[in-house]
């Protein structure tokens, strides 16, 4: 009798962080990542806000890392000071695959200000993974 069990590879996944401010009263948005990326800057764009409860957002996220670059087309469901992020890479490293994270609202100093932030972490998965 065969005894042996089989391991069944984890899901393979690389997770990108970030931390992103609005330029101005936006759409245009800035910032900085880090993570499986490496460390670099984050830009973004706001393409649809409805607000109400949760507040519907639909943005493009570009992750320019010192290890790895790419652009992310995402939905955002942001509820009080908590977000869900989902959506699939449109350029660059992981081109097709899809995006899930997470987000809090934070204050920080940038730019010699201090503003309503947005810290959290975006990861990308592997081929046929979500």
């Amino acid at each position: 009798m065969d005894t042996s069990v089989g391991v069944v590879a984890a899901e393979q996944v690389e997770v990108a962080t970030f931390i992103k401010w609005m330029v101005g009263d936006g759409p245009a948005m800035a910032g900085t990542v880090g993570g499986s990326v490496g460390e670099g800057s984050y830009s973004g764009q706001v393409l649809d806000y409805r607000a109400g409860e949760p507040q519907l957002i639909e943005a493009r996220y570009e992750f320019n890392g010192s290890k790895r670059a790419f652009a992310a087309l995402v939905h955002v469901e942001q509820t009080g000071l908590e977000a869900v992020i989902s959506g699939v890479v449109t350029d660059g490293w992981g081109k097709g695959r899809a995006v899930r994270g997470t987000y809090d609202e934070v204050t920080c100093e940038h730019d010699g200000v201090t503003t309503a932030c947005w810290r959290g972490t975006l990861a990308v998965a592997s081929d046929g993974d979500y």
